[in-house]
């Protein structure tokens, strides 16, 4: 063989490895895929559990965690089953009158002189009569014995929902204590702060969003009953799913109101047009930096591509629960690259607080020779002065006293 040429050689472990992953990974895919209904299930009572994990803590000042956790549990299904029993009879009453509604707005776009043609060769009013008149299909399941079984589904999907969302309620932090006990000691810390305070920014954000939400549903409900639009009520909760959506949600969700009411009265269509062009700026002026101060930033575009997943995959519970997922994974991140760049930071300040410490001169030891702070220098006799006597001479007497018989000075010696 000429030099300077790679063999590549592959050995026959190599080659069972890769089968065997091959395999290993085709199977667990064909597993999600026959458990894609029991994953559902599972994702969505984490999801509510992580929804109402905030008000379970606050109650657990006051009482055990279990009663919280049944207080909680019992408030919820109360208000939903309120909210469903008094909006679901209004919806299906409503929406009667949205199925009439909407093909006579596109006929009478249809014959204007302005877009009359435009939406003739598109077939507008055909496509939708096709669109509404396929909603109830879509919502109980399609043919009967479809619709039957997806109810049954549906029924026994909500008995367990609940059943795990109480489960992971009451044993939730356990769970993940645990599964935080499997990782090296040095990493349980940080992963724990780390989800935990992901976990609160998220559920956060997704309480602020469905408030938010409500706002908007309400407000779109308001509007089409001022200005005698049908089914408003249908509308508004259109509205309110559309409004989760950042920055264009509520403008979007509130389109079917603005043409309705611009089919009735063109000036109706403008002047409800303009306020929710006033609306959604007002709402992403506010409302949504309020949100992202207190909770994260989810972007329209995350928003709308994991709703879009989420329906597809699921239907509405499903795209809620896509959406809670992603803005889980987004916070993740965020406090890791927050933690992690506090963690550079520091590294940089100890580093620079070593290198000026090592560059400053050491201090000198005092020599014998130079003086201290608590001892004054000694001072040397000059040639003009003679040196002190010393201390037996100058305590004698003699010393004292100058000689009595030493000549005066200037006389002469007898």
């Amino acid at each position: 063989m000429a030099a300077g040429h790679a063999t590549l050689r592959v050995s026959a472990r190599s080659i069972v490895l890769a089968i065997a992953g091959l395999g290993v990974t085709f199977l667990a895919l064909r597993m999600a895929v026959a458990s894609e209904r029991v994953l559902g299930w599972i994702a969505a009572a984490a999801s509510i559990a992580l929804l109402l994990t905030p008000a379970v803590e606050r109650l657990r000042r006051w009482m055990p965690r279990g009663l919280a956790v049944l207080v909680v549990t019992l408030v919820t299904l109360g208000g939903a089953g309120l909210a469903g029993y008094g909006v679901g009879a209004s919806l299906v009453r409503q929406y009667q009158g949205v199925r009439a509604a909407i093909p006579q707005a596109v006929e009478r776009v249809e014959r204007s002189e302005r877009f009359g043609d435009v939406t003739r060769d598109a077939k507008l009013s055909q496509r939708a009569r096709e669109f509404v008149d396929a909603i109830p299909e879509r919502l109980r399941g399609g043919e009967p014995a479809e619709a039957v079984r997806a109810a049954a589904t549906r029924g026994v999907a909500f008995v367990i929902t609940a059943i795990l969302s109480i489960f992971f309620l009451l044993h939730g932090p356990k769970m993940l204590r645990g599964a935080l006990r499997q990782l090296p000691d040095r990493l349980q810390e940080r992963v724990g702060r780390t989800l935990g305070r992901a976990g609160a920014r998220a559920s956060r954000y997704a309480l602020l969003t469905l408030a938010q939400a409500v706002v908007a549903g309400v407000v779109g409900y308001a509007i089409a009953r001022g200005l005698a639009v049908p089914g408003a009520a249908a509308l508004g909760l259109w509205l309110g799913l559309w409004a989760v959506v950042p920055l264009v949600g509520s403008f979007v969700g509130a389109l079917p109101i603005v043409v309705i009411a611009g089919a009735q009265n063109p000036w109706h269509g403008v002047a409800a047009g303009l306020f929710f062009v006033a609306y959604q700026i007002a709402e992403d002026v506010l409302s949504q930096r309020a949100i992202n101060r207190r909770s994260m930033r989810l972007g329209p575009f995350l928003t709308t591509l994991a709703g879009a997943a989420g329906l597809e995959l699921y239907g509405l519970g499903g795209a809620l629960v896509t959406t809670l997922a992603v803005a889980l994974v987004v916070a993740a991140l965020s406090e890791v690259a927050a933690l992690s760049e506090v963690t550079t930071l520091r590294e940089a300040d100890a580093a620079s607080t070593e290198e000026a410490a090592a560059q400053e001169p050491t201090a000198q030891e005092p020599t014998a020779q130079e003086p201290t702070a608590l001892e004054p220098p000694a001072v040397e006799p000059t040639a003009l002065e003679p040196p002190a006597a010393p201390l037996a001479a100058s305590a004698s007497p003699n010393a004292q006293e100058p000689a009595r018989d030493a000549p005066a000075r200037g006389e002469a010696p007898r």
